[in-house]
């Protein structure tokens, strides 16, 4: 079956700037036609009760105590890094 003729398929592909071999373009356009197909089998399974789950595996908050502290040695830090009267100099953007 096919679900996406040739004109939306040439949009697809101008959208996204990908240029193709005719014979390319052939075996992609099916490898599409097979994913979507996929999802319209999805689209016929029944989930009438069934719960959506926006966060499938149940995270717990992992952190740390947060408590500053003094660093003994500045010296340390700043030693590799490019610093200008002890400020860190970043990368221009």
């Amino acid at each position: 079956m096919v679900y996406m003729d040739d004109k939306e398929f040439s949009r697809l592909l101008s959208i996204c700037r990908i240029h193709l071999r005719e014979s390319e373009r052939a075996a992609i356009k099916r490898d599409v036609d097979e994913v979507l197909e996929y999802f319209n089998s999805l689209e016929s399974v029944d989930t009438n009760g069934v719960i959506e789950a926006y966060h499938p595996v149940a995270v717990g908050e992992k952190l740390r105590e947060d408590a500053p502290s003094e660093f003994p040695d500045i010296g340390i830090i700043l030693k590799n890094a490019k610093t200008y009267r002890f400020y860190v100099v970043g990368p221009n953007i």
